[in-house]
């Protein structure tokens, strides 16, 4: 188990690197050209996005020669031992090339394989999220919370791809709850989990098509606020490709949810 003590020695360096990669972010969010290209997977890819993680890449092995790396653009530097950070550098990419600011960059400390730490920097705004469930969540130094909604009814609920509301397959769940809650926005990607980490809003749920690197941070920094990151199964299930953010009380009424809609005929 790793200690309050030994996490919170990590905060001052996640913070100077959050801050260091965010000049870059804002520098390349002021050019007329972003550099932009498509991956193999028909995602985007900025000079942001590449400058970013290589600059994490050399300050993580600067300061931890011995810790592993692992991040969305260059892969995995293999070390011995129990540590290794997760990078995604721009999560957002294609609200940053639509010059929308609810882009973050978001790090993630595991030991033996289990996230233990997670950060989220929104660049624009100078917003850090960091936390985990030894420490607590802090945003920009002051410890947050989730929300205390009890009801659906008068939940609000973030979600990343309105298109996730059309009938389809595996999307059940969140056109079940759409129904449901008070309100619907599409702020999306990491934006929607730092609103539930912060208690301004209720849920955030995507349904598929989420890699390891979009989410690392997530269930620290859910959990340091006291609300829950998981699959719709409600394991921490990162092959899933879902995520599911909540306070415990809809958490659970979520879950029970997808229990009955999995049962129906």
């Amino acid at each position: 188990m790793t200690s309050k003590s030994e996490l919170t020695t990590y905060f001052a360096a996640l913070g100077e690197w959050q801050r260091g990669a965010g000049a870059i972010i804002r520098h390349h969010f002021a050019l007329q050209d972003l550099g932009i290209e498509q991956k193999e997977d028909a995602t985007p890819v900025t000079r942001a996005d590449r400058e970013v993680e290589t600059f994490l890449r050399q300050a993580i092995e600067h300061r931890f020669p011995q810790h592993s790396v692992y991040g969305e653009e260059y892969g995995e530097t293999r070390r011995e031992g129990a540590w290794r950070w997760i990078i995604d550098p721009i999560d957002g990419t294609k609200s940053f090339v639509l010059r929308t600011p609810l882009f973050g960059t978001l790090i993630a400390l595991e030991r033996e394989g289990i996230p233990v730490l997670g950060s989220i920097y929104f660049a624009i705004q100078d917003q850090l999220l960091i936390g985990s469930a030894e420490t607590g969540t802090f945003f920009n130094g002051e410890l947050c919370r989730v929300s205390q909604t009890k009801d659906l009814s008068q939940a609000t609920m973030i979600i990343t791809d309105p298109r996730d509301l059309l009938p389809q397959p595996g999307h059940e769940l969140l056109i079940d709850l759409a129904r449901r809650v008070r309100l619907v926005r599409g702020f999306g990607d990491c934006y929607g989990y730092y609103l539930v980490a912060r208690g301004l809003a209720d849920i955030m749920v995507e349904p598929k098509g989420l890699k390891y690197y979009d989410v690392a941070p997530m269930a620290p920094i859910l959990a340091g606020a006291g609300g829950i990151f998981s699959s719709f199964s409600g394991r921490l299930d990162f092959s899933s490709g879902q995520g599911l953010a909540a306070n415990p009380a809809l958490h659970q009424q979520i879950l029970d949810l997808e229990c009955r809609l999995s049962d129906r005929p």
